[in-house]
């Protein structure tokens, strides 16, 4: 009889997690490249509808509060946007704590092209970044109530999954500074760059010297296009 009991009460559980778990074929897109290549990604739409299937329409029955918002750059200069949420939802009344979700994209990144015969990094600016990121945090947030639960099962890698690679199979990369004047045709997007960044004058000059080769003076005027300096 107790197990039955606790049978029951599992089954309850796990009845929104089971109502979301599955994932149409439609909704569903083969991802072609990089570490998780031959898995699956979800469209985020169906995620919207599946939330508002099972909770009712959002602001009604679900909704998310966004905590945090952030940008980060790496070592080679490109810029990420993170995006921390809350999700909410409403079972029988009663709204719920909040879910947390995190979600990312890739702001800028450098793309390698030829001018005048020689390499250089061009900064591509994407700017639909804020809005992925924040879809992406929506994602996380879902997947804990089980939302595309079977996708993620088949998805999800851990850092025992990753190849172990030596030393030795990883060759150094040294980066080449590109010449940046505002005559270049990255002169834009170095603006945009420069727009995106969240500290203060001096900072964002140390960081765009490592991200060019750029005089005094249009560093000067770099800053004063970007907004960062009056």
């Amino acid at each position: 009889m107790e197990n039955n009991k606790q049978v029951q009460q599992d089954n309850g559980n796990l009845s929104i997690y089971e109502r979301m778990r599955s994932v149409p074929a439609e909704a569903k897109k083969a991802i072609e490249a990089g570490r998780l290549k031959g898995k699956s990604d979800i469209n985020p739409m169906w995620r919207i509808k599946k939330l508002t299937e099972v909770f009712g329409p959002v602001g009604f029955g679900w909704y998310t509060e966004v905590i945090k918002t952030w940008t980060e750059v790496d070592e080679n200069s490109d810029v990420a946007v993170f995006v921390d949420i809350n999700l909410f939802v409403k079972k029988d009344g009663e709204w719920s704590k909040p879910i947390y979700g995190n979600g990312g994209n890739k702001l800028i990144s450098h793309e390698r092209k030829y001018e005048n015969g020689t390499q250089v990094l061009v900064p591509y600016l994407d700017d639909d970044a804020y809005k992925k990121a924040y879809t992406d945090a929506i994602s996380v947030a879902a997947k804990a109530l089980g939302v595309g639960a079977d996708v993620y099962f088949d998805k999800d890698v851990t850092k025992y999954d990753a190849p172990v690679q030596s030393a030795q199979s990883q060759p150094a990369v040294v980066p080449t500074l590109p010449a940046l004047t505002s005559k270049s045709p990255s002169w834009k997007s170095a603006v945009a760059f420069t727009a995106s960044l969240k500290d203060d004058a001096q900072t964002i000059s140390k960081k765009i010297r490592l991200k060019y080769t750029i005089s005094d003076e249009d560093l000067d005027l770099l800053l004063k296009q970007s907004g960062k300096k009056s």
